[in-house]
């Protein structure tokens, strides 16, 4: 069920992934537009202000010619009790008066309030404070933020949270328009944090709707998984009974036909046959998570030795030496038949890939919490491309070699499986044309 597993979490990441993409982009453009236009709008209302000398204008009175008369009219003159009489044979000048009340704000204007203008010499030297409304600012600070500016060396910028504006006046002036942004920026900071928030809230939400959805949505693979695995495991289990039965006759056979050629084919290929409905019936079982494993404390070095020891024969008649490194006293956790499977594929896959006058080293030990099992071989080695192809099942490197090695490149996958069950893991490395070296970890204790 691991390939269930993986489809889901890759499912899950998938979703997941998607959603923080779109969400982040949403959350950017959205947080860069209302950036954007707070900026831009600054700046054009510090050239607003630089076309009129520094200050923000007043509205012209307004005249209505199609009424004949001016602004404001003399309605609402009447419902002013402390309006005189002169007042309302010169309405234009009542206007002037009250004009702070009747006042038609520029569009870009609207929400900027702590804004003001400083003339200054060529030489810096400050000529005059322009100023709308009393300012937060003192002398000095006013100072401090002119040579900033000087000293920014730009037409246009932020010095402390400060937008400004140079214009040149003429040869001996230059009139600098600013207009304090903190609130602003403060009001914005507040919205990435919340972007952020939100951002990171979304991703929590996704996650929990990604788990439900992806069991749904794998639920059709995941029973068609189901009854492959049934399948391969319920007619393996078929064939070891016909295949059992032609060893039987085999073994009868070959008492009446002494030295029959073809009957030692029918022997070697049933046998093999044999061999391949054992290994699909161990991975079918392991996949369903039908696996009978005994886990218990056991002698890890004495193992390794009993199960290595008898490839000493085999590597002398095939030119081919087996050198053994193993530490003592080394105790283990977990099945200790299915590790000797372990161990014995391994050696046996170094021995069969080799050439002849290889140099074949087992190592065993303890390192920490782990035991390692390594064996090194010299010889053709693998590419580096197939050092995780090479775990596939019926997957061989070197085709050309099946029939002489025999097998069918299931021994690494069933030793991966294993090691897997017991929380390890099975690794390969290699340098083409020069060695080869696999490396089973697994957790000392459980």
């Amino acid at each position: 069920m691991n390939v269930i597993k993986q489809l889901q979490i890759k499912f899950v990441y998938s979703m997941i992934l998607i959603e923080m993409i779109v969400f982040a982009v949403i959350l950017l453009s959205l947080n860069f537009a209302i950036t954007r236009r707070e900026v831009n709008e600054a700046k054009d209302f510090l050239v607003y202000l630089s076309n009129n000398n520094g200050h923000r204008p007043r509205p012209k009175p307004y005249h209505d010619d199609k009424r004949g008369g001016s602004f404001p009219p003399a309605e609402f003159l009447n419902d002013i009790d402390a309006t005189s009489s002169a007042s309302r044979e010169h309405p234009e000048d009542f206007f002037h008066n009250f004009s702070d009340f009747f006042r038609v704000e520029h569009a870009t204007e609207s929400n900027l309030r702590n804004y003001f203008s400083v003339k200054i010499l060529s030489n810096g030297a400050i000529v005059e404070v322009i100023q709308d409304f009393p300012l937060n600012y003192t002398d000095n600070e006013i100072r401090n933020l002119v040579n900033g500016i000087l000293d920014d060396g730009k037409i246009s910028g932020s010095v402390r949270g400060v937008l400004y504006y140079i214009r040149e006046l003429n040869n001996s002036y230059k009139l600098i328009c600013m207009v304090n942004r903190n609130s602003e920026l403060k009001t914005l900071n507040k919205l990435y944090i919340y972007s952020s928030m939100l951002y990171l809230l979304s991703i929590i939400v996704s996650v929990l709707i990604s788990i439900p959805i992806s069991k749904y949505m794998i639920r059709p693979a995941k029973e068609a998984f189901i009854k492959q695995k049934q399948f391969i495991a319920d007619a393996s289990h078929e064939l070891k009974t016909p295949i059992a039965v032609i060893g039987a006759n085999i073994d009868v056979l070959e008492g009446e036909i002494k030295n029959n050629k073809w009957l030692e084919y029918i022997k070697t290929e049933n046998k093999r046959m044999g061999e391949l409905v054992k290994d699909l019936l161990y991975l079918a079982k392991n996949d369903s998570g039908r696996n009978e494993l005994t886990f218990c404390d056991f002698d890890f070095s004495n193992a390794v030795e009993n199960s290595v020891l008898p490839f000493e024969v085999v590597a002398f008649e095939a030119g081919k030496t087996l050198e053994f490194d193993i530490q003592k006293g080394i105790t283990c956790y977990g099945d200790e038949k299915s590790l000797k499977q372990v161990f014995i594929i391994l050696v046996d896959n170094a021995l069969k890939n080799s050439e002849e006058g290889a140099k074949i080293t087992v190592r065993s030990y303890a390192e920490g919490q782990k035991i390692f099992y390594k064996v090194h071989n010299t010889g053709a080695g693998i590419q580096k491309d197939e050092l995780e192809k090479i775990f596939l099942r019926f997957y061989r490197s070197d085709s050309s070699r099946a029939r002489k090695t025999g097998g069918y490149g299931l021994g690494l996958a069933i030793a991966r499986a294993i090691a897997q069950d017991h929380n390890g893991s099975l690794t390969a490395d290699s340098e083409f044309g020069k060695w080869a070296e696999f490396t089973l970890a697994i957790p000392r204790k459980k």
